[in-house]
């Protein structure tokens, strides 16, 4: 087989002839072709990278026999199979699939007992299906699932596999939610991967980059870019704070950010914190062509950097930053904890399963007027799910009950 690294000066050629076939074929079938992909114009020597924003295609958590949620996780991969191969159609380098990439979130939060019965198979079939896909193009892949280990226990996990398919990477996300941490083991380590095309890779998920820390140890280990698959933003907060968390986590660090987010706000970050690409529209892939080891000058009136990490990383005082590793800061003094991981767990697993059911009924009652029933419901709903979007809509339903 010819290496893609072997024919890149007819990479330009090639990539604006499947574009044109591409842009024709979504015309006649009705659809924008901004919204399945974004392109960069491409030159040698750079890579592709790109991400997806995959639309929401979630397992029924009502399913109880293993055998019907495999055949539903399979479905589920073809639907992915094909969002491989158009990216590899658009030659990129590396495609970047969200957390949760096989659709099992919510089955998964309230069928625990059964996932040693489903994980191992499902993740076997996504790694296996979908790298064959991506090797087909020599394209690496960045997958995200909940996974069973060695060791028993459930880690939400990222792997990284090579332009071959072969899984080269793999990391256990380190800063689970409260709520997640009912089910799920916390990792242990912030690894690195060197390639000898995209550099040194990170990865984190979805919590974890509300926690600096953890972009700043991939980063001082060696990271190029941080692929960051995930169903949320960089922030707790209003508005487009997460997405600005996103771009001061690239910007702090001086690393490429590849942002998989599921359903919209794919992006792809530099390390002076440019949006160089968003993705538009579901099952949308967003592209950027860039040099992994470039792209990072900056400094002052004084001292101008080629590379700021030889600045910055130079500058730092680590002796004073001792606080950062103490597990128990003087700050957990002022804010105990108001549930137990154990509740918050199951309130996380019913609130998008039972929840919304329960929600959805007690609006029922609204409707038919019985206004009596509906006040019992709804403050029934609030005490199950405190704490959740049930519990706050709730409380403004049992308002405006009341107020009759």
């Amino acid at each position: 087989m010819v290496s893609r690294k072997q024919h890149m000066p007819f990479r330009v050629a090639a990539v604006f002839i499947v574009m044109a076939a591409w842009t024709l074929q979504s015309t006649f079938a009705g659809e924008d072709p901004h919204e399945s992909a974004q392109t960069a114009t491409p030159n040698n020597g750079l890579v592709r990278v790109a991400a997806v924003q995959t639309k929401p295609r979630l397992i029924d958590w009502r399913l109880k026999d293993p055998q019907h949620v495999l055949a539903a996780v399979d479905k589920n991969i073809d639907a992915l199979e094909s969002l491989v191969h158009k990216a590899g159609d658009l030659e990129c380098d590396v495609l970047a699939f969200p957390e949760d990439t096989l659709g099992l979130l919510n089955w998964h939060g309230v069928n625990e007992p059964l996932a040693n019965k489903v994980l191992p198979a499902a993740v076997n079939r996504m790694i296996e299906r979908l790298g064959r896909a991506a090797a087909s193009h020599e394209m690496h892949l960045v997958l995200c699932s909940d996974l069973v280990e060695s060791d028993g226990a459930t880690y939400n996990t990222a792997f990284l596999l090579d332009r071959s398919g072969k899984e080269i990477g793999r990391y256990h996300k380190t800063c689970p939610t409260w709520s997640e941490s009912a089910s799920r083991k916390r990792g242990t380590s912030l690894p690195v991967f060197p390639t000898s095309d995209l550099g040194t890779v990170g990865m984190l998920i979805c919590y974890d980059l509300v926690f600096p820390e953890t972009a700043r140890c991939l980063a001082l280990s060696g990271a190029d870019i941080i692929f960051f698959p995930t169903m949320g933003g960089a922030a707790v907060g209003e508005g487009d704070i997460g997405t600005q968390a996103l771009r001061v986590r690239a910007a702090e660090n001086h690393v490429y950010i590849v942002v998989a987010f599921k359903g919209s706000g794919s992006m792809i970050i530099s390390p002076r914190g440019e949006i160089l690409a968003k993705a538009e529209g579901p099952d949308g892939i967003v592209m950027a062509d860039i040099d992994p080891r470039k792209g990072r000058q900056g400094g002052d009136a004084m001292n101008q950097q080629q590379d700021m990490r030889a600045r910055l990383f130079r500058e730092r005082n680590p002796e004073a930053f001792g606080i950062l590793t103490d597990p128990n800061p003087p700050i957990l003094e002022k804010v105990p904890i108001e549930i137990t991981q154990q509740e918050a767990g199951r309130i996380a697993s019913e609130v998008l399963t039972i929840g919304e059911e329960e929600f959805r009924q007690a609006e029922a009652i609204v409707r038919s007027g019985n206004n009596d029933e509906a006040i019992t419901a709804f403050a029934t709903l609030r005490s199950k799910y405190r704490g959740s979007w049930i519990d706050r809509v709730a409380a403004e339903r049992l308002k405006t009950l009341r107020g009759k």
